[in-house]
């Protein structure tokens, strides 16, 4: 952890709550990845001001992805099929990610630490959930054409 990112973390931590959960919302979950050796008392106030509430937002925006893709309509043995079931895959490797969380966090492990690991877990559900819910979008576009689902495999799978 750099000097600079220290004094940083150390003058959001001098913020009330409501200004603190303002900062840290507009912080992209990698920043993070330098917390790992925050003093105790500064990482648990971030984890309990920012990652908590962001592991409530995610687990109710796998509910609305379940909702859509509950709603989604396919053929039996059609491309459509496919390309849901890997959605759905896809989205059940997501899930994983609560599971991991769900065991670890009783666990006693420093702060500074969890901040780092799950601020990870929540970046990887994130970008799952992007890409479900860009391919949920762009679903009827592609239809029943097996070489667009082949190219929109790829092209996704490259990014």
């Amino acid at each position: 952890m750099s000097i600079a990112f220290a004094e940083a973390a150390v003058k959001l931590s001098n913020l009330d709550d409501e200004n603190l959960q303002e900062a840290l919302n507009k912080k992209e979950l990698d920043f993070y990845r330098n917390c790992k050796n925050l003093p105790e008392s500064i990482a648990r106030r971030f984890h309990e001001i920012n990652l908590l509430p962001r592991w409530e937002e995610a687990e109710k925006r796998v509910k609305i992805i379940e909702d859509r893709m509950t709603n989604m309509k396919c053929p039996d043995g059609s491309v459509e099929e496919d390309r849901f079931e890997i959605l759905a895959e896809l989205l059940d490797k997501a899930c994983q990610a609560f599971e991991i969380w769900d065991e670890h966090k009783e666990r006693k492990i420093p702060y500074g630490h969890r901040l780092v690991l799950e601020a990870r877990l929540l970046e990887s559900i994130k970008d799952a959930f992007d890409l479900i819910e860009n391919t949920i979008d762009d679903f009827n576009r592609i239809g029943g054409d097996r070489d667009a689902a082949n190219i929109e495999r790829q092209v996704r799978s490259s990014s």
